[in-house]
């Protein structure tokens, strides 16, 4: 059984995290293991958790960073700033960045 086995229509994929259906062009695939893929939303949800498991890592100063760039982050989204044309683009550069 193949992930298209899975999905719901032609060209549709699973993504192996959410397991919600997309397009292949909504699909990143895994380089040792092409038949596993995983939704654009989701690449971005494991990096952040990737980045806080290395901040874990590498000690306190590296963990409180982590802490406060996501409550900068958090504060930002419940507030819809980063809709404002000055601050959704420093919003996105931050998030490519910075952990």
């Amino acid at each position: 059984m193949t992930t298209a086995d899975n999905a719901s229509g032609p060209g549709q994929q699973l993504c192996w995290c959410c397991g919600r259906t997309f397009p292949e062009s909504g699909i990143i695939r895994l380089g040792s293991r092409p038949e596993a893929g995983v939704c654009l939303n989701c690449t971005i949800s494991l990096r952040q958790r990737a980045r806080e498991r290395q901040a874990a890592d590498q000690g306190v100063l590296a963990r409180w960073r982590v802490q406060a760039v996501r409550s900068g982050r958090r504060a930002v989204m419940q507030r819809n700033w980063h809709r404002l044309p000055a601050v959704g683009p420093a919003l996105r550069w931050i998030n490519r960045h910075l952990p």
